[in-house]
């Protein structure tokens, strides 16, 4: 007889709580199922109950990892503030979910080497890298709607944004002491929204 929901729900997160401290410890390729039991303290047939295999445990840690993030963010399309404000409560939140999620970036750097051996976690990740973008092109867009923005394009400018978020994680990894996470991406964005508010200038191409 199948378990009831709520003991499901709760055998699953045990399980991928433990899934994400063997990979954190072994990594994808090292670990085994086995591994995954042991560390959960469930038997590898209570595993392999909920989950059939690593790869379907790697795509639920994904789901785990930015699912939350994204529907709290949706919410922001519709939130009566200005787009200026909204658009940087949304990198407060994003900063503070990296920074937060610090102690698994080997494992989250390790989710994106899988996608590119991998196709479902390729499109797992590409499905997640795309609604944030459009969360963030809506954004950009209700504020060029609005005449708070001024930008050639929504997606080039939700692009730089997603590249200074990414990008300031990326070089603190290189270089902790010189990265403090919330402060650059803050100030680097800070600069770009200083862009978005200030009128074009007329540039002549070079041919």
């Amino acid at each position: 007889m199948p378990p009831n929901s709520n003991v499901s729900e709760k055998r699953k997160n045990q399980i991928l709580d433990a899934a994400m401290k063997t990979f954190s410890e072994m990594g994808f390729h090292k670990a085994r199922m086995s591994d995954i039991a042991d560390t959960s303290g469930l038997s590898k047939g209570s595993l392999y109950w909920y989950f059939d295999s690593k790869d379907s445990i790697i795509l639920n840690l994904l789901e785990k990892f930015f699912e939350p993030e994204l529907n709290d963010l949706k919410a922001l399309l519709t939130d009566s503030r200005s787009a200026e404000d909204r658009l940087g409560i949304y990198v407060d939140r994003v900063s503070d979910d990296m920074v937060s999620m610090l102690k698994w970036m080997p494992l989250i750097h390790d989710f994106i080497a899988l996608a590119f051996r991998k196709e479902p976690v390729r499109k797992a990740i590409s499905n997640y890298y795309q609604r944030h973008l459009e969360i963030l092109l809506s954004l950009i867009q209700q504020g060029l709607d609005s005449g708070e923005f001024q930008a050639d394009s929504a997606m080039e400018a939700s692009i730089a944004i997603g590249s200074i978020l990414e990008g300031t994680v990326l070089l603190w990894v290189y270089d902790p002491s010189q990265i403090d996470i919330k402060h650059h991406i803050k100030s680097n964005i800070n600069l770009l929204l200083k862009g978005l508010k200030t009128k074009p200038a007329l540039v002549t191409q070079i041919a």
